[in-house]
């Protein structure tokens, strides 16, 4: 009797793995498409910018949104990772978590608005825009960090489905808002940057709402919230530096390219980055799948899984980079106008670096899912560090090319620094990162034939 059960176990092991498998690439199919909404609202955002405002319009808006999400990016103190991370290791509770977050939100909001007020009326209300756009900042913050935190509830419960929802929201609406500004000739940058903030608060009160607040044991949350706000930035923090780095490798730039070269170059370094970014699509769906799941793994399943990941994710993203590299001179005169034609070079320099970053986003998740934050917050650094060098060589004599070329330099040396981490953390070698193995074929012919075995059962016409 034994030897029959042996074999339906044998039989079974592959079956559930391939419906693992399914499962995690309907997760990542489904964020794929949540990060091609968004990042598609975002280039249609770019395009009514730049035909509305010009070169120079759009780099004051891009200044004033690089602005507020490193402010963001600072004050919400890595709980997004920490709720994830927690959360998958079943260590709190979601309402003991959301008892925290709520802490940390409602001291960030104060201390922001009374920072924004107190340097409007010491300097005037001029960073980057000046009167009225400038009081937009105090909203604006809060409302980040508010989206940051809710959806990594979202996140940490694995429904993907409600991040998409929210996600389009924001875009949907702040697309919808500027192209009716834009038709009615009411379009400037208080305005523009007005519905940006706008869709933001909006899509927070979705995401709380998908989070069904009502059905959380506030009493037990609120119960001392501060041992369990310690813990979060403990571990938020050690990944928090890497974010803040992470995000100055990808905006740093902006600022210097506006001192050396002023805002209208600011303009078209903003599209030829905005384009770039593109590649990030799937790499950014991935990542993100992957990190709660990771999390509840143990070491060598974990790395197995990452592997695979990063195969398949580079085979994508580097075909992506070659389509998009030989469309580019048609692309962006033909969407933005002739005015932006000096983003096509930046944009084709900038296509090795972000399709090196879209790896180092995914082998991130491995880190952080093995409880290693600072050794991505290393990767991370070691890259600002080159980002910062770079810069200050390049773009004084090179201008908005120099700046591409640094970036896709930084990007490549992050990524050798992420893969040491990662060989030391996992003992896995690098080579099986790259090249498709036969588990990753095979998986693409059960697709394959799932895919032609549904077509071919829908009934005719």
């Amino acid at each position: 009797m034994t030897a029959p059960k042996g074999s339906d176990r044998s039989r079974g092991a592959p079956s559930r793995a391939r419906e693992d498998a399914r499962r995690l690439l309907f997760s990542i199919n489904l964020m794929f498409l949540s990060q091609a909404v968004s990042y598609g609202l975002a280039f249609l955002v770019r395009v009514v910018l730049a035909q509305g405002l010009g070169d120079e319009g759009l780099g004051t808006y891009s200044l004033f949104y690089t602005s507020v999400l490193v402010a963001a990016g600072v004050a919400n103190l890595g709980l997004g990772p920490a709720n994830v991370y927690y959360l998958n290791r079943g260590s709190y509770s979601v309402a003991r978590l959301a008892g925290g977050s709520l802490c940390l939100w409602a001291g960030v909001s104060c201390l922001w608005a009374g920072a924004t007020v107190l340097f409007g009326l010491a300097r005037g209300p001029d960073a980057f825009v000046e009167g009225r756009a400038f009081w937009l900042y105090a909203p604006a913050v809060p409302a980040l960090v508010a989206y940051l935190l809710l959806s990594s509830f979202l996140q940490g419960q694995g429904r993907f489905g409600a991040l998409f929802v929210a996600a389009s929201c924001q875009g949907v609406a702040h697309m919808a808002a500027l192209g009716a500004l834009w038709g009615l000739g009411e379009l400037d940058i208080f305005t523009a940057i007005a519905t940006w903030v706008g869709s933001f608060l909006l899509a927070d009160g979705l995401a709380l709402a998908l989070l069904r607040p009502h059905r959380l044991p506030w009493r037990e949350a609120l119960r001392r919230p501060w041992p369990v706000l310690r813990d979060q930035v403990r571990y938020g923090v050690q990944g928090q530096l890497g974010n803040l780095a992470q995000f100055l490798n990808y905006r740093l730039d902006h600022y210097l390219v506006g001192a050396f070269a002023g805002r209208a170059a600011v303009g078209h370094y903003t599209v030829a980055v905005g384009l770039s970014e593109s590649l990030w699509w799937l790499a950014g769906a991935v990542s993100y799948v992957l990190l709660p799941r990771l999390s509840g793994m143990g070491r060598e399943e974990a790395a197995s899984l990452l592997q695979s990941a990063c195969r398949n994710t580079f085979l994508v993203s580097a075909a992506g980079a070659v389509a998009l590299g030989a469309l580019s001179p048609v692309l962006v005169v033909l969407l933005f106008g002739e005015e932006f034609r000096a983003s096509v070079l930046p944009l084709v320099l900038l296509l090795p670096g972000s399709l090196a970053n879209g790896i180092t986003m995914v082998v991130g998740t491995y880190l952080y899912s093995r409880g290693r934050a600072l050794h991505q917050t290393f990767a991370v650094l070691t890259a600002l560090v080159a980002t910062v060098l770079l810069d200050l060589a390049l773009i004084p004599w090179l201008e908005v090319p120099g700046a591409a070329i640094a970036s896709s330099l930084a990007y490549n040396t992050g990524l050798a620094a992420a893969l040491y981490f990662y060989r030391r953390a996992s003992g896995r070698p690098l080579s099986h990162l790259w090249g498709l193995s036969s588990s990753d074929l095979e998986l693409y012919r059960e697709l394959w034939r799932g895919l032609w075995g549904r077509q071919r059962a829908r009934p005719g016409p």
